[in-house]
């Protein structure tokens, strides 16, 4: 493996968070669906997708591997952004139609083992299923110490000086602008029990803004203001709100009035702990948009 230096993320205009989005209309349709291909390595879409690849908290259930996401284009590119690798993340790319060379850059949100736990046996995977382009890691400098430690515990097996794919590394910090798989974005700190930061991205067809996992703080407004599409975490209903504070989690009834406050269009649900007709319930007691409870697997259209 070649491991490049860890270098400054690109500084880009920092974008006006105050400033109205428009917003497509999404129709009457939910938009979720799962994905069929008859060629697992490409995916053919007329605009982004985003795929949750995992939707569980910390303790997967079946059926749920913990929460990630893929966001792909249309482009001919190869740019793919996937952001965190705990679970089984490898398994999801190619369950989703992912190939190994789809994913150009990787966002790490945060340090706990279901967001970055499985980062050297995804390295592995992507060698040993014939992956040849760069791949860059982008993180918190906290963050990048713990890859780097999870790396060097494997050094006998992901040997640094004959990997197939050079593989870069990238310090990221609170109010950085930078630009993730050709996509313009902005990350802000959140409120965890270790430093975690969310992700704004501004995509042709609107704002994605994902929290990754955060109590309410005001950071949110910021990152989410005016999004087409907010993500949350929802690790607890309103009755555990106690216990939501002792591990910094969200409840779904939070995670529907902030997508209340920011004017989100629609609100998808990830990192689930309880089920998700509850979930559902109780964010829609707070937000009249769109609420998406997604299984592993589905899409949706950005």
């Amino acid at each position: 493996m070649t491991i490049e230096g860890i270098r400054p993320a690109t500084r880009l205009a920092l974008p006006d968070l105050g400033t109205k989005i428009e917003i497509r209309e999404a129709g009457s349709q939910v938009g979720l669906a799962r994905i069929t291909h008859n060629h697992p390595s490409r995916i053919h879409t007329t605009m982004a997708q985003l795929i949750f690849l995992g939707t569980a908290a910390a303790l997967p259930v079946a059926g749920r591997t913990n929460t990630s996401l893929a966001i792909l284009s249309d482009r001919a590119d190869g740019n793919g952004l996937l952001i965190d690798c705990g679970g089984d993340v490898y398994g999801s790319l190619l369950r989703g139609g992912v190939g190994p060379d789809s994913i150009s850059d990787l966002f790490i949100t945060h340090a706990h083992i279901d967001h970055i736990g499985t980062l050297p046996s995804l390295l592995e995977s992507l060698r040993l299923g014939g992956r040849r382009a760069p791949l860059q890691i982008w993180a918190l400098p906290q963050v990048i110490s713990v890859t780097h430690a999870l790396i060097q515990a494997y050094d006998f097996e992901l040997t640094l000086d004959t990997w197939a794919y050079p593989v870069r590394f990238t310090e990221v910090g609170d109010g950085e602008s930078i630009t993730l798989a050709g996509i313009p974005a902005y990350a802000a700190s959140m409120d965890h029990t270790v430093p975690t930061l969310g992700l704004r991205l501004e995509l042709p067809g609107g704002v994605v803004a994902y929290t990754s996992d955060t109590q309410p703080n005001p950071h949110i407004g910021r990152l989410s203001q005016g999004a087409a599409t907010l993500i949350t975490e929802c690790t607890f209903l309103g009755a555990q709100e106690a216990k939501a504070r002792t591990s910094r989690h969200l409840t779904a009834y939070e995670a529907g009035r902030l997508a209340s406050e920011c004017g989100a269009a629609r609100l998808a649900l990830v990192h689930q702990g309880p089920p998700a007709e509850s979930i559902r319930a109780e964010a829609m007691e707070v937000f009249s948009g769109q609420v998406i409870v997604p299984d592993d697997l589905d899409t949706l259209g950005l």
